[in-house]
């Protein structure tokens, strides 16, 4: 048996570096994803519809340091939307947007900054003029395997909603999960972290973790390369 210790206090830098740090070898064929998502202790993910309700600080921080390391952001069109999405940070990262649609209303100010690319299957009609786009999938759906073969190389985040975190899980396109508990309790009809068709039950293997000064547990799984 192989005991973690998680009780740490406090989250100084090294500690939030220690927790994202990329590992020795990355795919060349294929693109790095890395999911990071956000949970009550009852397994709710939004709060009035949107998960920074559930974050900390040191939640932040874990965000912008996984970002700091990347070289996109894969995003639901709904969550960027609801999370009320805007011009990315760092400067080099691109958001890819998954829809199925062409219809940006709501996030057009995102899409005017040029950061970010528009992926939709190749049923959906001409996106708005401007906007960089990605074509994966014949049929109604964005094909996300070949989302992840496009990008082959680059190291990606996802970042929800739980729809997209479960369609890329049951897909099996996942390499590493972070998961920030935060102790809070909020009942109510959210959906859960991972959302859709049932995905592979093998183990992952727990890399790192630590709780920091407000109770708040993070956690990263990843799977084998």
């Amino acid at each position: 048996m192989r005991i973690l210790d998680l009780d740490q206090r406090g989250t100084p830098e090294s500690a939030v570096a220690a927790h994202v740090s990329l590992p020795e070898a990355i795919p060349s064929d294929r693109a790095f994803v890395r999911l990071n998502m956000i949970s009550s202790v009852d397994g709710g993910t939004a709060v009035a519809g949107m998960s920074g309700g559930l974050g900390n600080r040191d939640d932040h921080a874990v965000f912008a340091a996984l970002r700091a390391q990347a070289h996109g952001c894969l995003v639901g069109l709904g969550t960027v939307i609801a999370e009320e999405y805007k011009e990315p940070v760092p400067p080099q990262l691109q958001l890819y947007v998954v829809s199925d649609t062409n219809d940006v209303t709501g996030a057009e100010a995102l899409f005017a900054s040029g950061r970010a690319t528009l992926v939709v299957p190749t049923s959906v009609g001409p996106v708005p003029d401007g906007i960089p786009e990605l074509r994966a999938g014949e049929g109604p759906f964005v094909d996300l395997q070949e989302v992840v073969n496009a990008l082959a190389g680059q190291v990606i985040v996802a970042e929800g909603g739980p729809t997209l975190a479960g369609l890329l899980a049951a897909q099996g396109l996942l390499d590493e999960f972070f998961v920030t508990i935060a102790p809070r309790v909020i009942a109510g009809g959210s959906a859960r972290v991972a959302h859709g068709p049932e995905a592979d039950a093998s183990l992952w293997e727990l890399r790192h973790g630590f709780v920091d000064d407000d109770g708040f547990l993070f956690l990263r799984y990843c799977h084998a390369l």
